[in-house]
């Protein structure tokens, strides 16, 4: 088996998946490409490192194909480089591997065990299939949305699957996959279904499908605190991501006599999911998160569902929004040209 190169201070890893290895019938690309310091601002794209409509990246095969395991695209990730995946008894570390589904139908297992694959490479991304399932969950505050947690802590899929949510009238039981995550303390509406191409879309940023939150919070709450929540381009120092802008709204007080100057009650939308993306904002500002609970992601409203209850709804279709193209930049000497002055004719009353 061929190594992966290793670069020099003046050099970094460059994945062109030229380099093809057989092992045990198996098909996969990996990377033994190499480029400059000089290129690292530029973006180069290889059209061997694309995926097709035959070969997959192994983590999307595992988050996506699965039939038997539930688990998102950079937990799949995290995985395969904690050495915990294996292909064909080999183990794996990096997650862009390219593999065909129909040649490790009983070959991927993730720690330990072995991944049920989907053969079909289509994915559904529509409503309009009828095997698609939607189940509305109220998740309680406490719950981990994880298949098996390492820790035993309560499992929201778990639960939910013994208390006989996926399992149809003929006995048919139906894999579980949530879309999006909420952290072990957010309460409300989290979607259930088992259709991983529905899930990918409804999660896509690029989908912008609002989700909103009531949000608590203690603290000293300033129009310039709103105003920069609103604005957004905060960056969070320790993961480097970057938050969007998020809608913002103070809810009226119950009690016109109850002081609420410290603790106030907030509507935040948002289309993104960034881990802990409104307690990391809120906190940089020195706001104290007290309770968050999700009552809306695009069409699906929590309503009246009891905590820790599901019921099934119908499907709803995926909206289509277009982004809105980009203004091209004008040049900077084009702008100082003045425009002709238009006399107006001074009438005398």
């Amino acid at each position: 088996q061929q190594q992966l190169l290793v670069p020099s201070k003046n050099q970094q890893q460059l994945f062109n998946y030229n380099t093809i290895n057989k092992n045990n019938g198996l098909t996969k690309f990996f990377s033994t490409g190499t480029k400059s310091e000089k290129d690292n601002d530029k973006t180069t794209t290889n059209k061997s490192e694309k995926e097709n409509d035959n070969m997959f990246r192994l983590s999307k095969i595992i988050s996506m194909y699965s039939k038997n395991i539930s688990i998102s695209r950079r937990e799949a990730e995290r995985t395969i480089r904690d050495g915990n995946v294996t292909v064909a008894s080999e183990t794996i570390t990096s997650p862009h591997y390219l593999y065909a589904l129909k040649d490790v139908q009983s070959s991927i297992k993730v720690k330990g065990k072995l991944v049920q694959i989907n053969n079909n490479s289509t994915i559904t991304t529509n409503a309009d299939n009828k095997n698609t399932k939607i189940w509305l969950a109220h998740k309680l505050a406490g719950e981990v949305v994880t298949d098996n947690d390492e820790f035993g802590r309560p499992s929201l899929l778990e639960r939910l699957s013994r208390g006989g949510v996926g399992r149809s009238k003929g006995k048919q039981k139906y894999h579980l996959k949530s879309v999006g995550r909420l952290d072990m303390m957010t309460e409300g509406l989290i979607l259930i279904t088992n259709d991983g191409g529905y899930k990918r879309q409804m999660e896509l940023p690029s989908s912008l499908i609002p989700r909103i939150y009531r949000v608590r919070v203690h603290g000293k709450l300033t129009q310039h605190k709103l105003s920069t929540i609103r604005r957004g381009g905060m960056k969070n120092k320790t993961t480097g991501y970057s938050y969007s802008g998020m809608k913002v709204q103070i809810e009226a007080p119950r009690h016109k006599n109850k002081q609420t100057s410290t603790n106030n009650w907030l509507r935040v939308t948002c289309t993104e999911g960034k881990n802990r993306q409104i307690r990391n904002v809120f906190s940089a500002l020195g706001l104290n998160v007290t309770r968050l609970l999700r009552t809306s992601y695009g069409e699906y409203d929590l309503n009246t569902i009891p905590p820790g209850m599901a019921i099934e709804v119908p499907v709803k279709k995926i909206p289509i929004i277009k982004a809105k193209p980009k203004q091209k930049k004008t040049n900077i000497q084009e702008e100082e040209v003045a425009k002709p002055v238009k006399w107006i004719r001074m009438v005398r009353n």
